[in-house]
């Protein structure tokens, strides 16, 4: 195997990419059930904030490709909005109410492995830290929005 199929970079794109695949569905699940449509557009920010992410890390040299504050800043103002509207938690949370619930809980868990990877890949080069930011908000944000599912 070279290098690169060995790196943290390889797994972290991967990772990634399945991740946008994930948030696919979850925005076709949603437009299927005649959602909110700010939630699909907002997914669909996301998915395109992840492409974004997997191009900073393949070429680290293109500043156009770092997030910045307001990316973070974005995903925790939508965070906070969805929290706002749902009932204090009391318990565990136990993915499988429906399916969309499910499927984006699969996306959080996804979103929180592409975490840790970016920072494995952080120990490689130097990554954006806004990027790594973004993906912690992400998982949080996908816990929020999966029990307004």
């Amino acid at each position: 195997m070279s290098k690169f199929n060995d790196s943290a970079l390889f797994d972290f794109i991967g990772t990634v990419d399945e991740l946008n695949a994930h948030l696919g569905l979850v925005k076709a699940l949603l437009i299927k059930e005649n959602s909110q449509q700010a939630d699909c557009q907002f997914i669909e920010n996301i998915q395109k904030n992840l492409m974004k992410l997997m191009a900073h890390v393949s070429d680290i040299t293109n500043s156009k490709l770092f997030f910045s504050k307001e990316d973070v800043t974005e995903l925790e103002q939508e965070t906070g909005k969805l929290k706002e509207k749902l009932p204090k938690l009391t318990g565990f949370v136990l993915p499988g109410k429906n399916i969309i619930e499910a499927q984006i809980h699969i996306a959080r868990t996804i979103a929180r492995r592409a975490e840790r990877l970016f920072f494995a890949v952080n120990e490689e080069q130097t990554l954006c830290p806004n990027a790594g930011e973004y993906l912690n908000k992400l998982s949080s944000y996908l816990f929020i929005l999966s029990q307004d599912a």
